[in-house]
């Protein structure tokens, strides 16, 4: 079989929760402080590898984690809580998945060319719970499922992003809420989860799977349903950096060519990791920009689900940033942050060093 890798599936979008108070920011009390949170890339000299909008006061912990034996090579395996714990948001592993006629020659669970062979759920819900609860919420005691929305148009636009060559890639995305208990205390979780599906246009029945965006929020029951105004602005605020995604699809493409030849060299791919270059030529060029296009497209198709977010017009980047919704006032500054107020006596440069530029949204 000729491998087929999604060579953008390695990261995971990224969902982060504001508001240490867990109100809606139309009733917070104080400012809102955000920053830019980078997630960097050791393997690859600790370069930027996804950036996301995060409260400056929440910490992230985690990180990325390589694994030349996986075809996806890399997963994100990422939290961003609150200081109390009381919420957080979780960013998932996602490994590329086989399944159909292997199933009947390989055993469940074990790699089959740098893939898990695994049955395809019936829906990204239950690969969740079929899934991603056992090894990410081990302890988890009387869970249940309380509700799910279909996402198939915002599916879809992740699914343009990620077209291969030789077959079609489908979408199927969703929003998922689980409730449990684990050591004692209450939780409520969202899942937003699209899962990609290959199928190749020859070879034996197969089909090649993978979660695309596999992360969640969560918080204390009866909490959670006070993020949904900010959950957008996180979910768009999440972008993959160019220089890495430049070096990771090399990569990838070394090692599937080593796999098709049937070379298996750790200390060679491992160099190959380090040394790679962020050099686009043409065709690198148009995957990125395609893939930037649907991504845009998937952040308005998303938005379109989950309300409550302003667009602003952020002169230090010249670039529009999406915010939580429900403020007066917002400030920007040429470090990637921002401030949100309905204190109308508030001034963000009383407090700081930093030049802070009022920012107005987008009318």
């Amino acid at each position: 079989m000729k491998l087929k890798c999604f060579p953008y599936l390695c990261v995971a979008a990224v969902i982060v929760v504001a508001s240490a108070s867990l109100m809606h920011p139309a009733m917070a009390a104080t400012p809102l402080f955000m920053q830019t949170v980078t997630i960097n890339d050791p393997q690859m000299g600790g370069i930027p590898a996804f950036r996301v909008l995060a409260p400056a006061d929440w910490r992230p912990s985690g990180g990325l984690t390589w694994n030349i034996a996986l075809a996806n090579l890399v997963t994100a395996d990422v939290a961003i809580t609150a200081a109390d714990g009381s919420a957080g948001l979780f960013v998932h592993p996602g490994r590329l998945f086989i399944s159909g006629q292997i199933e009947y020659q390989w055993q469940r669970g074990q790699p089959y060319l740098g893939m898990i062979v695994m049955p395809i759920p019936d829906s990204p819900a239950a690969f969740v719970q079929q899934i991603v609860l056992p090894e990410q919420r081990p302890g988890a005691r009387n869970l249940r499922l309380i509700s799910q929305k279909d996402l198939p148009e915002w599916a879809n636009s992740i699914a343009a992003a990620n077209q291969q060559p030789g077959g079609i890639t489908r979408g199927y995305g969703t929003r998922a809420r689980f409730s449990y208990t684990e050591n004692g205390v209450a939780w409520e979780e969202d899942f937003y989860c699209v899962v990609l599906v290959f199928k190749p246009q020859m070879g034996p029945p197969t089909l090649l799977w993978q979660p695309d965006r596999n992360l969640s929020v969560r918080a204390r029951k009866g909490r959670l349903d006070a993020l949904d105004p900010l959950a957008n602005a996180f979910v768009n605020s999440f972008r993959v950096d160019r220089s890495w995604f430049a070096r990771f699809t090399k990569v990838q493409q070394q090692w599937i060519a080593a796999r098709q030849q049937g070379i298996a060299n750790a200390g060679a791919l491992s160099r190959a990791i380090s040394r790679s270059n962020d050099a686009f030529d043409n065709a690198l060029a148009q995957s990125w920009k395609t893939r930037q296009q649907a991504e845009d497209r998937a952040s308005r198709e998303f938005s379109e689900y989950i309300r409550g977010t302003e667009n602003y017009n952020d002169p230090s980047s010249g670039n529009p940033v999406e915010l939580p919704g429900g403020y007066d006032h917002a400030w920007g500054n040429s470090l990637g942050e921002y401030v949100l107020s309905n204190d109308s006596g508030f001034d963000p440069n009383q407090h700081s060093s930093t030049d802070w530029v009022a920012i107005e949204p987008v009318r």
